[in-house]
């Protein structure tokens, strides 16, 4: 006995709604792993002593860094297959208010920082 008259069409929709659930559960899956890598990688980082405090590049594949390491600042040449150590920086020659600054800062201070410099910028040019 078919309900419908075209059972094809049925079956279409059937097969339509199927696959958007799986699509949904694979979605649902992707993001709950996301995010718990996301705090497993934001555990290991918090506990750690070591924090790259600032790099600047140099050139393609060099960079100078300042990084703490127990308390203790070093600036360092990083390369594409080398580390050379620079020098010891001592915590008074270094400026660590935007690192302060940063970390106190929440996504939604910086979205609306970002949103006042576009209203600015969209005034400035009318």
């Amino acid at each position: 006995m078919v309900l419908f008259g075209n059972s094809s069409a049925f079956d279409g929709v059937i097969q339509l709604i199927v696959v958007l659930i799986m699509f949904l559960i694979v979605l649902a899956m992707a993001y709950f792993t996301a995010r718990f890598i996301g705090k497993y990688q934001g555990n290991l980082q918090s506990h750690n002593n070591i924090h790259i405090i600032e790099t600047v590049r140099i050139s393609t594949n060099k960079y100078l860094q300042i990084v703490e390491i127990g308390g203790r600042y070093f600036a360092i040449g990083v390369g594409k297959e080398e580390i050379t150590f620079l020098t010891e920086v001592q915590k008074e020659d270094l400026d660590l208010t935007i690192l302060e600054n940063r970390s106190q800062r929440s996504f939604q201070d910086v979205l609306s920082r970002l949103q006042k410099k576009k209203d600015e910028n969209n005034t400035d040019e009318t």
